[in-house]
């Protein structure tokens, strides 16, 4: 059932283009995201890893082979960071990058999961 909703390359699309907003436009600028913390981060981090996490659910949509997929997301996550750092109301954090790329395996881990809880089918 998750893989019929995240197969839709338009859906794909538009999580692109929304992570792509988020990186690139002149938000936080007061710094809210920045002054929270949660279990001793910064609150910023956390919502990096929120972000990435659903990288691996669109794999089928591209029926991709995993570690393409893997270092697809790893260049996206890469990408990113790299276009906060060109741009002058942005600015280029490593731990962000560590938070897009730690949202990535938890998707990873999750989907590793769901698969590996896989009921046996009962019909025989």
């Amino acid at each position: 059932m998750i893989s019929k909703l995240f197969s839709n390359k338009w859906l794909f699309g538009s999580y692109l283009i929304v992570i792509t907003l988020l990186v690139t436009l002149p938000i936080n600028s007061a710094g809210e995201l920045n002054n929270i913390t949660i279990i001793t981060f910064r609150g910023d981090y956390f919502f990096h890893a929120l972000a990435f996490l659903p990288w691996v659910f669109f794999k089928p949509a591209y029926n991709q082979k995993t570690p393409l997929w893997l270092f697809l997301g790893l260049l996206f996550a890469a990408g990113t960071e790299g276009l906060q750092y060109i741009l002058p109301y942005r600015a280029f954090n490593v731990n962000d990058l560590i938070g897009n790329i730690f949202g990535m395996f938890i998707g990873f881990g999750i989907v590793s999961l769901i698969k590996s809880l896989k009921v046996p089918d009962l019909k025989n």
